[in-house]
């Protein structure tokens, strides 16, 4: 296997690892500057004899065996400075025996079997009552359940009760323990709790892109890092000419917006459509004599619907309410043309109170209408306008989308319509 599959290997599967691996040493030292130390040492050693794990099965483990073994043989390591650290993982430093955080942090954190926990303590899976023995202790100091009586075989094998995985030799002992065990539900649940907690809290330790491409470079070959060395400086060099490109196209974006305003204000144009005015005038007329001034007088809501989303150069999307769940039926619907403002509405009557609401929808903001008093109806902000013959509320359903309702309901009635349509209620 030549060097540059064996960096392959390093960079696809170990690196790949290196979050994973980061954060099960934070959590078992509490410390990050040791933390990334213990990582980057661990890395390093893989790196000097990538051959030999090159076929590693599960290249987590390989990495996390070097870290447990420099945790449990170099010197105590004091807890840092770590502010932002969840005040949950902080709570590790009560188990004072490094062992014991060591697997706790690899069970609870990491999910790692007992075997693997054993392993990982003494380089062997034979000492697997010993380990239980260590994480029932660590597990009783983390959880605080000192004052309930709870069976070692319950705190040894709680993570795997909890998940339902007790292997089958031991399920008929575990089972009769547990039920002689009261305090079992309590403990599970606030096993449960403080273990996704922990998991949550170690989240935040994570290798940056850069510290995992310093990984990979202590396994690059010489050649491999000259290839990098003419990628970074051809992409360097293509960024400089798109800088160079999007400054002269800045500019003569800048010089274009300049005189397109001297035009736009030279031009005569029509005046802005007064909307309350000109709606005003439409709602009259429509309540008054509605299906013969509609353009589509339908009572199918799927071909107002389909009416709308096709009309051309309609430059907006209307939105059109559900008439069931409103008690009032659809009439029909039109689009307005002042042009160049298009207005669509639909007309819904109401056939047991004889009277019709009217739906406008258009381009445009409230806060282009006169200021009004604003009404809130259960999360439908609204302005109220009124007049001798009706009222109308105005209300922006999505950003540069006015919509209007107008009828001789009341403000709050009206609120209530246009609720219960977008809604479905």
């Amino acid at each position: 296997m030549n060097q540059e599959q064996l960096f392959n290997i390093f960079s696809e599967r170990f690196c790949s690892e290196a979050d994973f691996v980061y954060r099960f040493c934070a959590s078992v030292t509490l410390n990050e500057k040791d933390a990334h130390r213990i990582t980057h040492d661990a890395f390093k050693k893989i790196s000097s004899n990538l051959a030999q794990h090159a076929n590693d099965e599960y290249p987590a483990m390989s990495l996390v065996m070097l870290c447990a073994r420099d945790i449990l043989s170099g010197p105590e390591i004091k807890p840092g400075h770590m502010d932002h650290f969840d005040p949950v993982v902080t709570e590790l430093s009560h188990i004072k025996d490094r062992r014991a955080r060591l697997a706790f942090a690899a069970a609870d954190i990491c999910g790692f079997t007992h075997t693997e926990i054993t392993t990982l303590l003494t380089g062997s899976p034979d000492a697997v009552r010993e380990t239980a023995q260590l994480l029932a202790g660590a597990r009783e100091t983390f959880y605080g359940n000192r004052k309930q009586t709870v069976s070692p075989v319950i705190w040894s094998w709680l993570a795997e009760a909890v998940d339902d995985t007790i292997p089958q030799q031991l399920s008929g002992e575990f089972e009769q323990v547990r039920k002689a065990t009261t305090a079992f539900d309590n403990v599970a649940a606030v096993f449960r709790l403080r273990r996704g907690q922990l998991q949550l809290a170690v989240q935040s330790f994570h290798m940056t892109p850069a510290h995992i491409e310093k990984l990979k470079i202590m396994v690059a070959s010489p050649e491999i890092r000259h290839t990098q060395e003419a990628q970074k400086i051809e992409e360097i060099s293509s960024y400089e000419a798109r800088r160079r490109f999007l400054r002269q196209m800045a500019f003569a974006g800048a010089f274009l917006a300049i005189v397109f305003t001297v035009v736009y204000k030279s031009v005569p144009r029509k005046p802005n459509l007064n909307t309350l005015e000109v709606l005003g005038y439409e709602s009259i007329a429509l309540i008054e004599d509605g299906k013969d001034r509609l353009d589509l007088p339908t009572d199918s809501f799927d071909e107002v619907k389909e009416y709308l989303a096709s009309y051309p150069e309609l430059g907006f999307k209307p939105k059109v309410l559900t008439s069931k769940s409103t008690g009032l039926s659809i009439e029909g619907a039109s689009v307005l043309d002042y042009d160049p403002t298009k207005v669509s509405v639909v007309v819904y009557s109401d056939p047991i109170r004889h009277d019709r609401i009217l739906h406008f929808t258009l381009p445009g903001e409230t806060s282009e209408l006169p200021k009004a008093e604003p009404g809130n109806f259960q999360g439908l902000i609204y302005q109220t306008y009124a007049s001798d013959v009706m009222n109308m509320i105005a209300w922006n359903p999505a950003p540069g989308i006015l919509a209007i309702a107008a009828g001789s309901r009341g403000a709050t009635e009206l609120a209530d319509f246009v609720r219960r349509g977008e809604l479905g209620m």
